[in-house]
């Protein structure tokens, strides 16, 4: 349970980073899944999930996968920006 809280936190992040990086479109999107991750995360802490809500765990595993594609767009973006700043610098 320790590593799925972890999970959460970090991806709840993302979409902050993303809308400071211009990708608003992104970080939109992503919120839905983040609400959907945390209600699923609380529901099976509080009460457990019935086998016939298994498909709650879709919220949760597509919030993973969405927060694993946002942060690698913030990585490149970062990595990208590094690169423009390391040019301006040997130019001058």
């Amino acid at each position: 349970m320790d590593i799925l809280l972890i999970f959460l936190l970090i991806f709840s992040f993302t979409p902050f980073l993303l809308w400071g990086d211009k990708w608003k479109k992104t970080a939109l999107l992503q919120i839905p899944f983040v609400i959907g991750a945390w209600f699923t995360f609380v529901k099976h802490m509080m009460v457990g999930i019935a086998p016939n809500e298994s498909y709650l765990w879709i919220f949760f595993i597509a919030n993973l996968i969405y927060g694993h594609i946002a942060f690698t767009i913030i990585l490149l973006e970062l990595r990208k920006s590094m690169k423009i700043r390391q040019r301006f610098i040997q130019q001058n």
